[in-house]
């Protein structure tokens, strides 16, 4: 079932939002206006800061006009959502932002990336001196208490987000069996799955058959498409699983991703299910038992559509953008 299909029944309460993003990661939000656009809202997402090299979609991305475009989405929307922003970041506009906060408009703050202790606590801050909500898209316990956790949005039902068809590996003539792994910054920036990757590669000396394959810096829809014909892939994000191993999981692929406590709840409660991974410390056995024609795993595919399901943004943003503030910015 689609995103479109799905959300047909939320109609009748339409919205206009504005989403303001410091960075778009794999153009969730972009694609989620997209949706919500089909269904009656009126959402518009800027993005501040687009890395050109990974081709991540983006509905506005350049201010060309000074900001006039801006300030007229500012003056008409009905509520804001901030994505690794506070309102006070947003200087192109500053006074029109607090004018809209003033009126007592919704307002949302979304967490992305991971923030330091420090970020974290100045997010709180503001979000309980007005009473906005706080939406993280990773589980961060601790760090950020009280905030809601909701999953990247994914459009697990297009392509090539969408799993092999069972039974065309056979037809490769290659017959490797590829561990995959890939990362938007370069890998030494990321030790933790560079260490991974190190012990994929010493495995794969002791086989024929096993490739180790790493992009770095590349378009997002290139590493969605050589991820799609991998057969294990590596995770070392931040939150433990990440953007990357639900879209491993989406296409039926296994995943190696080391996940705490707090993640291993979080991401159980949200699915009814434990996350089907490979912790790090089985590598080497998984990689030796990779079979080559495998297809993909029902069971993952399945695990990641119960997490990805599009009616809780749906639902959610509904429940955001129609609550009023409890106090007025100053």
């Amino acid at each position: 079932m689609d995103g479109r299909r799905v959300g047909v029944t939320q109609r009748g309460m339409a919205m206009r939002v504005l989403v303001l993003a410091r960075r778009d990661a794999g153009g969730s939000w972009c694609r989620l206006a997209t949706e919500l656009r089909r269904i009656g809202h009126d959402v518009r997402v800027v993005t501040f800061e687009v890395p050109a090299e990974l081709r991540w979609p983006t509905d506005l991305a350049e201010i060309y006009d000074g900001g006039q475009e801006l300030a007229t989405l500012l003056a008409s929307a009905e509520a804001l959502h901030f994505v690794d922003l506070l309102p006070e970041e947003v200087g192109l506009l500053d006074d029109e932002v607090h004018a809209r906060l003033r009126s007592g408009a919704p307002v949302v703050l979304q967490l992305d990336a991971v923030p330091t202790p420090a970020r974290a606590r100045k997010v709180i801050e503001v979000a309980a001196r007005h009473g906005w909500p706080i939406v993280t898209t990773r589980p961060l316990g601790k760090l950020v208490p009280g905030a809601e956790f909701m999953p990247p949005f994914l459009p697990y039902w297009r392509a090539p987000w969408i799993p092999q068809v069972a039974g065309t590996r056979p037809r490769v003539r290659r017959t490797e069996r590829i561990v995959f792994a890939s990362s938007t910054r370069p890998l030494r920036e990321r030790p933790r799955l560079e260490a991974l990757v190190d012990r994929a590669e010493a495995v794969a000396r002791a086989l024929d058959d096993v490739r180790v394959e790493v992009l770095c810096g590349r378009a997002h829809a290139q590493v969605l498409q050589r991820r799609r014909r991998s057969h294990l892939v590596l995770v070392a994000s931040d939150g433990g699983l990440g953007r990357t191993g639900l879209e491993a999981l989406a296409q039926g692929l296994a995943v190696v991703a080391d996940l705490d406590v707090v993640q291993w709840e979080a991401w159980s409660a949200l699915a009814g299910a434990l996350p089907p991974v490979v912790p790090s410390s089985a590598l080497d056995e998984h990689v030796q038992a990779l079979a080559y024609d495998a297809g993909p795993d029902p069971r993952r595919v399945a695990w990641a559509r119960g997490v990805l399901d599009p009616t809780r943004w749906f639902r959610a943003c509904t429940r955001w953008w129609t609550r009023r503030s409890c106090a007025r910015a100053a």
